[in-house]
């Protein structure tokens, strides 16, 4: 698995023991980023707004790359919904290339094209309308200001989930979840670009809940639950753990009940070994969740984050995965609405779609979140 330059600098940011942290060079300009970053952060803090009758839970992250924020809000939502919330999942839209001025919200009739959807809302966006139950409404904008009042006018929301809604100065939060990765949760401890802080680590102290997702099956290691509980003492600490929820052909949407990732397993065992493609922000997450669910992965062509690809990058990169032995090709659900039309796949393509399962109580904070919406809602 190689990205490049891109690759270059997460495995240097990544605190790993093997590799070497010559970011650490960029050190000053780290310290203008993190100067421009807590300057744009006071500005939002004035500009962000409430909308009344509506409550907002942000989920962000502390690092750059794949955490697991969408995978997190999504199960936010789900869960709030059958505790009968009425939520929406607001977004920036990151990688669309049709995006309109105003708030998108992604229709939820199941025929409405992937690529339509990812080319207007952006990938992530696509990826939610096809896990979320269509009551669910996804809006994708940079205005989540904006996006929140959409939601709530046109389809009586109560209750917004900001995916990677942390750095956003339009809407006033009242929860923050903030998604670390339990492997490297600050990565070499260094801001953009010496390493992946977004922000500084004292900051967690804003955080209402700290999630961690683990993807290979193994619990988080204790002693980084301890730092976490160290550096944001208020917050509830949860873990998650990601599973599967099926394996599917492209455009088909994933059953989002616990008994499909039992039949899941049944159709791993029948799987060929097999080649991944993705382009996520932390690529290697994924790999470790295919390989810890007992996957034979013998290749990965890991595109950036976001990026378009094209036929030819696919083509080559299922060759590359025949050529080492792959009988199937494996991506998620956010690289799914990317795959370009007219690429010739010579191996049979499948997507993996996943879900959380809580290994700590979570009936409290779902409970408190309901609770309050209700209270905010009365006060509106």
């Amino acid at each position: 698995m190689s990205r490049g330059l891109v690759g270059a600098f997460e495995r240097a940011w990544s605190g790993g023991p093997k590799h070497l942290p010559w970011t650490w060079v960029l050190y000053p300009l780290g310290l203008v980023y993190a100067a421009a970053a807590a300057a744009a952060r006071a500005r939002g803090e004035r500009t962000r707004r409430a909308i009344p009758g509506l409550r907002v839970i942000a989920v962000g992250g502390l690092t750059v790359g794949g955490s697991g924020k969408s995978s997190v809000a999504d199960w936010l939502a789900t869960e709030l919904r059958a505790r009968g919330a009425a939520p929406a999942v607001l977004l920036r839209g990151h990688g669309a290339s049709r995006a309109p001025d105003g708030p998108f919200v992604i229709p939820d009739y199941e025929d409405y094209p992937r690529a339509e959807a990812a080319a207007r809302g952006g990938d992530e966006a696509a990826a939610h309308r096809g896990s979320l139950p269509g009551a669910i409404p996804v809006a994708a904008g940079r205005d989540r200001y904006r996006s929140a009042r959409r939601v709530l006018a046109g389809y009586g929301a109560q209750l917004a989930i900001l995916d990677d809604g942390w750095e956003q100065p339009g809407l006033r939060w009242d929860e923050l979840w903030v998604v670390l990765d339990p492997e490297r949760p600050v990565g070499n401890g260094a801001p953009i670009p010496a390493g992946p802080l977004r922000r500084p680590v004292a900051s967690l102290r804003e955080a209402s809940v700290i999630a961690m997702i683990v993807e290979d099956g193994q619990e988080p290691d204790r002693a980084r639950i301890d730092r976490a509980r160290a550096w944001a003492p208020d917050a509830t600490v949860l873990r998650f753990r990601r599973v599967l929820a099926s394996i599917s052909p492209l455009g088909e949407r994933r059953a989002r009940v616990l008994g499909a990732a039992r039949d899941a397993v049944s159709a791993l065992r029948a799987l060929p070994p097999a080649g991944l493609v993705s382009g996520l922000g932390a690529p290697d997450r994924f790999e470790r969740f295919a390989r810890g669910a007992g996957i034979r992965v013998v290749s990965h062509a890991a595109f950036p984050d976001h990026a378009a690809w094209t036929a030819g990058q696919i083509e080559s990169a299922v060759r590359e995965a025949a050529r080492r032995g792959a009988g199937v090709i494996l991506t998620t659900e956010k690289d799914e609405a990317r795959w370009p039309r007219g690429a010739h796949a010579a191996l049979p393509v499948r997507v993996l779609r996943t879900m959380l399962e809580p290994l700590d109580p979570v009936d409290g904070v779902l409970d408190r979140a309901r609770g309050a919406m209700a209270s905010h809602a009365a006060i509106g």
